[in-house]
């Protein structure tokens, strides 16, 4: 399979953090690119429109819609949505773009699933941490075994958007106060990465189906504490931000979600995702730290 820029790129979740990262990057670099979207009308999709993508209208759960929104397609970029109430649904569509995507004879498929769900043996202390790891898996050797000329799975760690809305609300629910909290450890490693960083491996694969067919990568841009990441807001906003370790129930109560709170258990015991950052750096691609990410995206934190 060749290279070319001629070649048309379904995005789906183009509208998202992921997703709009990548259609955004391989329009600059001038890919074609088609988007996949359930609004077709929303301001983010009329967006990633006015710079040049193609959008139509479809939804994963609705297989008749996906056979139109591949046609003449030769790559596809998946994210999948896991819903926190209703875990079928994610590998469900999954499979749905699967089975679509063999039967239209697309040839390249970059997934970007999550940092954890290729580590084993698996961590069981919980149910529902321990099925989303399986879902993830589940999806991503859907793709490895689905007959492809080429696959890439990327496996993204603590997203940097973390800490500005609408992810904010419920992933630092106090950082507008100046405080981030949780359940970590103030001096506990953390793996970051930002849906930019999804995007400029998205784009080395697709440039480059052969270098990266077959690879699972553990993306991640920076690694910092807790504690170091408070310090890195305050120095580069100019505004004081503090980390605080509560226990289960208190982060709870001050809203973050179960499945974070659960999350969090397991980085005390998998330190930094499980893996060396420099496997990622071998790959050559360029990524941004936490502070160049903060600084280009000051104008997004709402910090009193």
């Amino acid at each position: 399979m060749e290279p070319s820029k001629a070649r048309l790129i379904l995005v789906i979740g183009g509208t998202g953090t992921q997703g709009g990262n990548v259609a955004r990057e391989l329009l600059k670099h001038g890919h074609r690119v088609r988007i996949l979207t359930r609004t077709p009308d929303s301001a983010a999709a009329q967006a990633i429109a006015a710079k040049g993508a193609e959008l139509i209208h479809g939804d994963l759960a609705d297989v008749a819609s996906l056979e139109p929104a591949m046609d003449n397609v030769s790559a596809i970029f998946s994210v999948q949505y896991a819903d926190p109430y209703d875990q079928t649904v994610e590998p469900r569509n999954a499979a749905n773009m699967v089975e679509a995507a063999r039967k239209a004879g697309i040839e390249q498929v970059v997934h970007t699933s999550v940092a954890g769900s290729n580590v084993f043996p698996r961590w069981d202390k919980y149910k529902y941490l321990t099925q989303t790891w399986e879902n993830k898996y589940e999806i991503e050797e859907l793709i490895r075994n689905g007959g492809f000329q080429a696959w890439t799975i990327l496996h993204p760690c603590w997203f940097m958007e973390n800490f500005v809305e609408p992810h904010s609300a419920i992933m630092a629910p106090e950082l507008k106060n100046g405080v981030l909290f949780g359940t970590l450890k103030g001096d506990t490693p953390l793996k970051l990465n930002s849906g930019e960083d999804t995007a400029q491996f998205a784009r080395a694969a697709f440039e480059n189906p052969q270098k990266f067919h077959g690879k699972d990568i553990n993306v991640a841009s920076d690694e910092l504490s807790m504690t170091e990441i408070a310090q890195t807001l305050s120095h580069v906003l100019d505004k004081k931000v503090v980390f605080e370790t509560a226990g289960d129930e208190e982060t709870r109560k001050r809203g973050m979600l179960e499945g974070t709170v659960y999350f969090m258990e397991w980085l005390e015991e998998v330190p930094g995702y499980g893996f060396d950052i420099q496997e990622t750096r071998e790959y050559g691609v360029e990524l941004k730290t936490f502070a160049e990410w903060v600084e280009e995206n000051r104008h997004r934190f709402e910090i009193n």
